[in-house]
């Protein structure tokens, strides 16, 4: 969808990352990085205003409605959510709905060697969702490509895309147990 591609940013350079992690006081998952320097969320045509986001409908089209969080939003969400007390520091968090606290995150904290993602919700400790950000993206690809939905482990809801008006949108299947 053009209006989608037009919603992701540009991507941002090293010195920017670095100083998003020396605000925050960790680092940015490689995987991430990668990401972020290639495009930099899905928040191009969102507007700020004062302290406030608008985000714009093409901005969510990850599975479940989420935006990719741009770099400063991640550092922003990051200390919004360590602030909480319910969240770690090696929650790194990259996907948001845009009017709630649900989304995904990396956990940096594991021994494997790309970090899982991680489903949030609220004050709920997140809960694994995919096995790495590229198993993610990989997934969604393959769901907008028609080849299946998307599901979370562990999760007996599977979302598949649908366009509504021009704009992609992930609708909710349940499924058997």
């Amino acid at each position: 969808m053009p209006g989608h591609a037009e919603a992701i940013s540009p991507g941002v350079d090293q010195s920017l990352i670095a100083a998003a992690e020396e605000e925050m006081g960790t680092t940015v998952p490689s995987e991430l990085r990668a990401w972020l320097l290639l495009n930099n969320g899905s928040t191009a045509k969102d507007v700020l205003e004062g302290y406030l986001y608008h985000p714009h409908p093409d901005s969510a089209f990850l599975p479940g409605n989420n935006v990719f969080l741009d770099l400063r939003q991640v550092a922003d969400v990051y200390r919004d959510l360590l602030a909480s007390g319910a969240w770690q520091p090696e929650w790194i968090p990259f996907a948001r709905q845009s009017d709630a606290s649900y989304g995904y995150c990396l956990d940096t904290g594991t021994s494997s060697t790309q970090a899982p993602v991680m489903y949030f919700a609220e004050e709920a400790p997140p809960k694994l969702a995919f096995s790495s950000l590229a198993d993610f993206l990989e997934s969604t690809a393959d769901a907008l490509e028609g080849e299946a939905g998307i599901r979370a482990l562990g999760n007996r809801v599977s979302y598949r895309p649908t366009t509504d008006a021009g704009v992609l949108r992930w609708k909710r299947e349940e499924t058997a147990p």
